[in-house]
């Protein structure tokens, strides 16, 4: 008999490295922790797998079917991504991992095509084409059957608001007990000696999922800390010298990472590209190269209105050496 009044704490992550991804690394350990299943599914040994109760290796872009893409934009279009090749070893598309899970749960009717093409064929007539024709043709473009792209001239336009116009001072946050208008807060500055941590991506890496990739690697093998070159004369920090960081909270990154003296960056901050600082020593081309901005993020704002976070309220200082085995 199934337990009716269990409760079981599971969680399923998909191709996330939450421990590069999240800020307060910590709190997701402790989450982690507390669970009775964890089950990953990822293409490459990511630090997230080292937590998991069960693996699901998921096989790549270049070896699978994904669902239609649909832009409705001015011209509207479909797009198929199709594999390249054979999947390698023993991994599979994450559409045949959720069927067979469905299966093994009882729950077949919701899965009512043996195979993904069969799926995509079913999808693509309803609306006229078919998996053969985008299988040659890749995208295939529509005419817009609805909703213009302007206002005709002379057009009565009315909005979703309670107005029924354009609203600049919002009345829904106002009888909401919020500012109708936003008022400026100043943000917190960096104490002497800190900066301001700013991140952001790179054109040829995707996150934290392409750093050990060997093509990729080639273009970008490790992210670099920008500092103002008066920062750097203050610290004595050559172009390309190794150094660590400490943020606001006495963290210090587990690598060093490689100074980038530049006139790019403001005197009170410092930037780094997301997705490098990977410790897992499988990922033998990504291992220790670089810090991650989330192992130096401990601090998120919330915004009281809509949830959002905020993790630009975060300093780091420089470091010669980490405390612990790692000297430069």
């Amino acid at each position: 008999m199934p337990c009716l009044d269990c409760h079981i704490r599971a969680w399923f992550v998909n191709g996330t490295n939450l421990l590069l991804t999240l800020p307060e690394k910590k709190k997701t350990i402790e989450a982690i922790q507390n669970l009775d299943l964890m089950v990953v599914i990822d293409t490459m040994p990511m630090e997230i797998t080292g937590y998991a109760d069960v693996i699901l290796p998921e096989c790549t872009h270049l070896e699978r079917y994904d669902s239609i893409r649909v832009l409705q934009g001015r011209i509207p279009n479909i797009a198929l991504r199709m594999p390249a090749v054979e999947p390698k070893y023993n991994s599979k598309p994450a559409w045949w991992m959720a069927k067979e899970i469905g299966k093994r749960l009882g729950l077949q009717e919701y899965f009512p095509f043996e195979t993904q093409e069969e799926e995509l064929d079913w999808e693509l007539k309803q609306i006229g084409t078919s998996l053969e024709e985008m299988q040659r043709v890749g995208v295939k473009t529509f005419e817009r059957e609805s909703g213009d792209l302007y206002f005709a001239p002379g057009e009565a336009v009315e909005f979703s608001t309670p107005t029924g116009k354009i609203e600049l001072y919002a009345t829904t946050f106002a009888d909401a007990g919020f500012d109708p208008i936003p008022k400026y807060t100043a943000h917190e500055e960096p104490a002497q000696g800190f900066y301001r941590l700013i991140y952001g991506r790179a054109p040829m890496h995707t996150f934290s999922r392409t750093a050990n990739n060997p093509n990729l690697t080639d273009l970008m093998d490790e992210n670099t800390c920008w500092i103002n070159p008066k920062v750097a004369k203050e610290w004595g920090i050559r172009n390309d010298q190794y150094i660590f960081l400490e943020n606001q909270d006495g963290v210090v990154s587990e690598f060093p990472i490689k100074a980038r003296i530049t006139e790019r960056i403001r005197w009170d901050s410092i930037y780094m590209v997301h997705g490098f600082g990977h410790s897992n020593k499988k990922l033998t081309r990504s291992y220790g190269r670089g810090v991650s901005d989330s192992e130096m993020i401990t601090r998120v704002h919330i915004d009281p209105i809509m949830g959002g976070t905020g993790m630009r309220g975060n300093f780091v200082t420089f470091r010669f050496d980490n405390g612990k085995t790692n000297k430069i």
